[in-house]
């Protein structure tokens, strides 16, 4: 079994920021630092996705194109039940 490494990092917050991010912590049931950690990768992912360049060759991206523009499919059933359905608050 590999030992997980962890390295403890020292920030300093504003009380404003800190309530709010405590806040959000407590509505989500995770400790102050478990919240930060996973807000903190989530954003580093996503600024990595948005920087990742995806490279397709011409017939792929003729094959994705054509998949984007083609007429949507019929939703399952449940699917379609569920959006025919009036909200609670339009009864």
């Amino acid at each position: 079994m590999a030992l997980r490494k962890e390295t403890p990092v020292s920030m300093r917050f504003r009380d404003d920021d800190l309530a709010i991010i405590d806040r959000g912590a407590a509505l989500t049931g995770l400790s102050r630092t478990e919240f930060m950690r996973r807000a903190a990768v989530h954003e580093a992912q996503t600024a990595i996705l948005n920087e990742s360049v995806i490279r397709l060759s011409p017939d792929a991206f003729e094959a994705f194109v054509a998949v984007i523009e083609a007429n949507p499919s019929a939703p399952p059933p449940k699917v379609a039940e569920r959006l025919a359905r009036k909200a609670p608050w339009e009864h």
